[in-house]
């Protein structure tokens, strides 16, 4: 058995139809007219013991040539197979893609419930804050929403910031109630379900 070049390997893993990620062959012939360098090659091969030499169909020229691979050079071909590359670790994006026409934006995908601006009083005189409703809420959304004037003084909300003149100080203001938010301990589900089941 020789030590074939990356050509010949080439050739072999194309004649076999192998390749990292497909490991079973597809197929065993190369057809190509003898003088040409792929040719010389693949003589080489054969001489070796890894491939045969025989006469083209009759729907080919007269003067071409298939080699096929022999079971010593399909045995050789699959054991000079480079590793095959790790695929790349899914990230949370990827799976979004997959399956993105089932979500409103990643932010639905990822179950992130978004704040939304609400916007109250007359031109020269608005005030604007920023506020997240609770999961279940009906005005729920998960993309940002600048829709100023679709809301409901009467709706739960689970965080809310100060009227502001501006929506920047309505942005600093949401932020600094939604740290406070976060800060207040949570009830334990255990003792949700002790004071409801009394």
């Amino acid at each position: 058995m020789i030590e074939a070049t990356e050509k010949q390997l080439e050739l072999l893993w194309h004649t076999l139809g192998l390749h990292p990620e497909c490991r079973l062959s597809s197929r065993n012939y190369f057809l190509t007219s003898p003088g040409y360098d792929d040719a010389n090659n693949l003589d080489v091969l054969v001489e070796a013991g890894m491939m045969t030499r025989g006469k083209a169909p009759a729907f080919c020229s007269e003067d071409e040539v298939v080699y096929r691979a022999t079971d010593e050079g399909k045995q050789f071909a699959v054991e000079k197979l480079p590793p095959a590359a790790t695929p790349p670790k899914r990230t949370k994006f990827d799976a979004y893609l997959d399956e993105c026409e089932c979500y409103d934006g990643f932010a639905h995908f990822l179950g992130i419930n978004m704040p939304q601006y609400q916007q109250r009083g007359e031109w020269g005189a608005r005030e604007y804050r920023m506020v997240r409703y609770p999961r279940g809420s009906s005005y729920r959304q998960y993309r940002r929403h600048y829709d100023f004037a679709r809301w409901s003084p009467y709706e739960t909300l689970e965080v809310a910031g100060e009227w502001a003149p501006t929506l920047k100080e309505a942005k600093a203001s949401y932020k600094a109630a939604l740290k406070d938010f976060r800060a207040k301990p949570k009830m334990p589900a255990n003792d949700f379900d002790r004071i409801y089941s009394a």
